[in-house]
């Protein structure tokens, strides 16, 4: 069995931000937030759209692509770290806002913060594969702007908000075939990343709103040490399982964590910039949405991509490293 790609759209909030515009929030020297990050745009929601208007904007986009009804769709799964409201779970939003009681198909989240479409996407291969579904729609909608604050500069200026969908159908003819997928944790990582308020160890009720608590904080350095430290073996491992070299694949998708993080990739591993996707510049750092994004730039741009082989490789705060490898026909 094969897996055929049916559709893969994004969206965008409409609001597009420069870099110098930050860097006037922030009040600092223009140019510092391009120079230290690599994004000269992101884009922030505004108006009415949230993690899922966004999410159901996008899987109605694929849908349209793919000329399906969403009667059509076995599963919804969202992947991603953002949420609208505690509860209920994203995927039930979203598909209220297409569906109404008369299609019951199930819906599920999947939260492993950056690498939460990678590992809804190891989850769907499973399904399909087990012939429990036909169709599987992931939705990753992420919203990082409402967390970020101008006091901390470098976070403040690194990530966007996006949305993704991609609809999945198993197929004897065409398509891919999921040929290797691997994710390790590393728990010395667990709260390098983190954001203090708002789940049952702080609910916030007593905090003043300036906290800074409500704000993500992230401890970049540590998380790149960390990484670096596990990332060879980590290759090695799919080097060894896919029988070649990280250099000999046709594309590489990874996850854009930082202006820093790509360059040690790409040097690190001397790997020809071409063959790999980078959408840091143009989106920033989009959590879970990034690889997506990467697919999708890559899928919709017209490029053959009959007989490559695409490696989708990322990590996430906790400290985990992922990985996926798609084999099409």
């Amino acid at each position: 069995m094969k897996i055929s790609i049916r559709a893969i759209e994004k969206y965008l909030p409409k609001q597009q931000i420069k870099s110098e515009t930050l860097d006037q929030i922030a009040k600092g020297r223009i140019g510092r937030i391009e120079k230290n990050t690599g994004v000269q745009f992101r884009h922030h929601i505004s108006g009415q759209e949230s993690v899922c208007s966004m999410g159901a904007a996008v899987l109605q986009s694929a849908l349209s692509k793919a000329k399906m009804s969403v009667s059509e769709i076995d599963l919804l799964i969202f992947s991603g770290a953002s949420f609208d409201y505690p509860t209920p779970h994203n995927s039930v939003i979203i598909k209220s806002k297409i569906a109404d009681d008369k299609i019951n198909f199930p819906c599920l989240d999947v939260d492993s913060t950056c690498l939460s479409f990678l590992n809804a996407l190891d989850i769907a291969h499973v399904y399909l594969a087990a012939r429990r579904y036909k169709r599987i729609a992931i939705v990753c909608s992420e919203v990082s702007s409402k967390l970020l604050t101008p006091d901390d500069e470098k976070v403040f200026g690194l990530f966007g908000d996006a949305a993704v969908a991609i609809i999945l159908e198993s197929t004897e003819k065409g398509g891919y075939t999921p040929q290797y997928a691997n994710f390790v944790n590393y728990p010395s990582g667990a709260m390098l990343a983190n954001l203090p308020i708002g789940g049952v160890m702080n609910r916030g009720i007593t905090s003043d709103p300036t906290d800074t608590g409500y704000y993500f904080k992230m401890d970049g350095k540590s998380l790149i040490r960390l990484t670096i430290k596990h990332l060879d073996s980590f290759v090695k491992n799919i080097e060894e399982n896919v029988r070649h070299k990280i250099d000999e694949f046709d594309k590489i998708i990874p996850h854009q964590t930082s202006k820093f993080g790509s360059e040690y990739f790409i040097n690190h591993f001397s790997l020809n910039p071409e063959k790999v996707i980078e959408t840091l510049a143009m989106y920033g750092n989009c959590i879970s949405a990034s690889i997506p994004l990467g697919l999708e730039h890559f899928y919709n741009s017209h490029q053959h991509i009959e007989n490559k082989n695409i490696l989708l490789i990322g990590s996430g705060a906790g400290l985990s490293l992922g990985t996926l490898v798609l084999q099409f026909d």
